[in-house]
């Protein structure tokens, strides 16, 4: 099951290239943890330290950046969107309880509204 579909009960699609969209919410000590506390399976996780990535904080920086992480070596769709949905989790986990609702509705709307908005 995607991460988007068990989200409030809204069921969103993620098409075929489409895009999860959320923003990040981290602390420093979040940045700097190392890639493990993101447990992704074995080829994202070789994807990312293959192409020098150690920290979390790197692997937000190029999500967020125009290249992006879609160009590694061996790092396709599948991966990509692996790598998003495992931020996302780290990110929400490591929230306080009562911002996680609030959370959770901005990134219902930000994967519902129209691109562009």
């Amino acid at each position: 099951m995607d991460v988007m579909d068990s989200l409030v009960g809204v069921e969103l699609k993620e098409k075929r290239g489409g895009n999860f969209r959320f923003r990040m919410y981290m602390t420093k000590e979040m940045l700097d943890a190392p890639i493990d506390v993101l447990f992704l399976n074995v080829r994202p996780y070789h994807c990312l330290m293959r192409a020098g990535y150690k920290t979390v904080g790197q692997v937000v920086k190029a999500v967020a950046s125009e290249e992006g992480i879609g160009g590694l070596r061996n790092c396709g769709k599948k991966s990509v969107l692996e790598i998003k949905e495992q931020l996302f989790l780290f990110n929400y986990n490591c929230m306080n309880a009562s911002k996680r609702e609030a959370y959770l509705q901005e990134v219902v709307l930000l994967n519902t509204m129209p691109r562009g908005s």
